[in-house]
């Protein structure tokens, strides 16, 4: 069907362009009945094709010595051929006289090719007519609105039989005849009722309300608009010429009356939709076709009215226009991403329709001066038309040099944007600092300070720049509480902040405050975070004791009892040593589990020597294994740390304890180090791990393994760091800061 489509246009208008000979004239082109060109006694040729001795512009009084009336009332019999010459009277216009001649023309075949060369737009729009269609169908080829749209797609285009590729001078007078005309016009007019159809159809269907009267209404309006036409203006034309033209008029008279009516069926469609796709398929039609006749309206017809000229040629609008007008119609047709696609239609059609409104009213007023005071339309219109192009030039220039001056007072949008972007999940005071850094670039401030209420460590305050004099306060406030202030103060040399920068100082503030609020909580969820992981390896540290001194004794008791039992069993004393021999292994074996349950909740090592002891003696064991080998890496490592380091949270000696091992193991196995050294320092905040060994070190390209990971999963889990720096050739070094977040001592009954 779709190669149909395509293919029944360029059949017909082959088939009426080469059904006779041509004098390459067209004489009638759309509405001409009501303009200079209304044929009378005689008609004006409006445009010429291939080698043809007469002119746009020529006068035909006569055709063979026959006046063009008579030709009109009384039709010949005898018809033309191609080669044959003939007599032409012509007024032809000249600089200061008109010239009559008298022109002898041959008859040739129709220039099918110079005709298309110089029509290639309403071509060019037929064809996108029938690709939109195609599409639609291609798609949704059982939904009745794509098939109509189709159909509608094939018939439009005939018009083209009737303008550009009209009815030449010759056809009055024999030759084709005006049927081509009359078929073009007729079909055209049969395919607008057919767009009225895939109105009608498409907005009730999938819901199957079409109802009987979808063809009638379809396909009446038009012809109602033609008999209204006929009836009230073409037959009352004189003379006959005029009253010719005016009954061989079709198209138009069916479109006046269609358009009406088709945008009352999808204002209906729209009102009475009953899902949100059907209503905003609908409404984007409307927009389409509304939109569409607008800017015809404002930018060709309504300036043709005033001063004869259009705002923008109807050949390049057309080139912009009928793209647009048919994507929307494929894509509502398609129900494509309407939620996405409808809201930029709809912004875009509104600026396009006010741009088209300033120029048509630029037009109108450079034409009532023109006829006031005689001024150059032509130039009034090029210096309106470059200071349009210079206004853009102005307004970013200005823009420029205020944001040059002032920053982006002007802009509150894009400084609350990329406020927006700041991570508020870094380090309280690292990400308050990059919020004054921002604001500072952005609002050209020579000084800047936040500060964040609370009470004792809650309490925040940083700040970048010099203050020189008094700053602007914004409170800010979040949910009625306020959480903090903002001061603000522009270099001396520079306009202050006043009250015109309110809205700005408002929106700043708004999402500053809004940061501060983020900030306070992440601070808040790390500290519950740290209670959480302290709290949990001080209750590791609880059931170890449980199940070491309580169950543990109490299965070792179990096992000396049930072997006690064995001297005193007197029946079938063999068969109870048995029994008893299984007991006691299974309970031992048990035992053995329990000891291993208990390590793993937490290193033995630690709680029985502490975290010092504990590393020195696992150096030890290191070194001691190391110096008996006889070939392969002897890596030896040792602990430097103050004797005593104080008593540290349960989740701060583990972590420290894991950190180290695991990075003394990394070396020892990757870095064929011949020794590292581990160093432990606390201060008043954090505890401090620092594993540097003499290997290798990292390669540029190493990509951190299942360790490293580990290593600052441990750290973080407690709010602190671990960070790797490492050359080639110059060893790796590991450091990790563990917060001391919860103070707390040893527990004095652990093991």
């Amino acid at each position: 069907m779709v190669a149909a489509a395509w293919a029944i246009p360029i059949v017909w208008i082959a088939v009426a362009l080469l059904s006779g000979p041509s004098d390459g004239t067209a004489v009638s082109p759309p509405a001409s009945m009501l303009g200079e060109d209304r044929w009378d006694q005689s008609v004006t040729v409006v445009r010429t094709y291939g080698d043809t001795p007469l002119r746009e512009g020529d006068v035909i009084s006569r055709i063979d010595d026959v006046p063009i009336d008579e030709w009109v009332t009384d039709p010949p019999d005898d018809s033309r051929a191609v080669g044959d010459v003939v007599r032409y009277e012509v007024i032809r216009p000249g600089a200061e006289l008109d010239q009559r001649r008298v022109i002898a023309v041959p008859l040739i075949r129709y220039p099918v090719a110079d005709a298309a060369s110089r029509n290639i737009v309403p071509l060019a729009l037929g064809a996108m007519l029938l690709a939109a269609a195609s599409v639609v169908f291609w798609f949704r080829p059982r939904m009745p609105a794509a098939v109509a749209f189709l159909a509608s797609a094939t018939l439009v285009p005939a018009m083209l039989t009737s303008w550009p590729f009209g009815l030449g001078a010759i056809d009055l007078a024999g030759s084709r005849g005006i049927w081509p005309h009359l078929v073009g016009e007729a079909l055209c007019a049969i395919g607008i009722g057919t767009l009225l159809l895939t109105a009608l159809v498409f907005v009730s269907w999938p819901r199957g309300a079409r109802g009987r009267w979808a063809l009638p209404v379809a396909y009446g309006v038009p012809l109602v608009g033609y008999a209204a036409w006929a009836l009230l203006v073409a037959l009352w034309l004189e003379p006959a010429a005029a009253r010719l033209q005016g009954l061989i008029t079709v198209a138009g008279p069916a479109l006046a009356a269609t358009v009406p009516v088709a945008l009352a069926v999808l204002l209906r469609g729209f009102l009475r939709a009953p899902t949100r796709n059907d209503r905003l398929a609908a409404r984007l039609l409307l927009l389409a076709v509304v939109g569409g006749l607008g800017v015809r309206l404002l930018l060709v017809d309504i300036p043709r009215r005033i001063t004869d000229e259009a705002v923008v040629p109807w050949q390049v609008l057309a080139l912009v226009l009928a793209p647009a007008v048919l994507s929307c119609v494929v894509v509502a047709m398609l129900r494509y991403r309407l939620d996405e696609i409808e809201p930029t239609v709809r912004r875009t059609l509104v600026r396009a329709v006010g741009a088209a409104l300033v120029g048509a009213v630029f037009v109108a007023v450079a034409g009532a001066v023109n006829l006031a005071s005689g001024t150059s339309f032509e130039s009034m219109v090029a210096g309106g038309v470059v200071a349009l192009l210079l206004l853009p030039m102005a307004v970013g220039l200005n823009r420029w040099i205020r944001r040059l001056v002032y920053g982006d007072r002007a802009s509150a949008h894009q400084v609350v944007a990329e406020l927006r972007r700041l991570d508020p999940r870094t380090a309280p005071t690292d990400a308050l600092h990059e919020t004054l850094v921002l604001l500072a670039r952005r609002l050209r401030l020579s000084w800047a300070a936040i500060e964040v209420y609370g009470e004792g460590d809650d309490r925040i305050e940083t700040s970048i720049g010099e203050p020189r004099g008094s700053p602007t306060v914004v409170e800010l406030v979040v949910g009625g509480t306020d959480v903090g202030r903002l001061r603000l103060e522009v270099d001396p040399g520079r306009d202050p902040l006043g009250p015109a920068d309110r809205r700005l100082l408002e929106d700043v503030g708004a999402q500053v405050g809004a940061l501060v609020q983020a900030v306070s909580m992440n601070r808040d969820l790390q500290r519950s975070r740290q209670h959480l992981i302290s709290a949990r390896e001080e209750e590791r540290r609880r059931v170890r004791r449980d199940l070491h001194d309580g169950l543990g004794p109490s299965l070792a008791s179990l096992a000396m009892r049930l072997d006690a039992v064995r001297d005193l069993v007197a029946q079938d004393p063999e068969r109870a040593e048995a029994v008893l021999a299984q007991l006691s292994d299974q309970t031992r074996e048990e035992i053995a589990e329990v000891r291993r349950l208990v390590d793993g909740l937490r290193p033995p090592a630690l709680d029985q020597l502490g975290l010092l002891s504990a590393l020195r003696q696992r150096a030890d064991e290191h070194n001691l294994a190391v110096g008996s080998q006889r070939s392969g890496p002897a890596m030896s490592w040792t602990v430097v740390a103050d004797d005593d380091i104080g008593p540290l949270p349960a989740a701060v000696e583990v972590a420290a304890y894991r950190i180290a091992v695991e990075a003394v193991n990394n070396a020892a196995r990757h870095s064929e180090a011949e020794s590292c050294v581990v160093t432990i320092v606390r201060d008043s905040d954090a505890l401090h791990v620092r594993v540097q060994d003499t290997g290798l070190g990292l390669a540029p390209a190493a990509v951190p393994g299942v360790g490293l990971a580990s290593m600052r999963e441990r750290a973080e889990e407690l709010g602190g760091s671990c960070s790797v720096t490492s050359a080639a050739g110059s060893g790796t070094l590991i450091e990790a800061s563990l917060p001391l977040a919860v103070p707390t001592g040893r527990d004095p009954g652990g093991v």
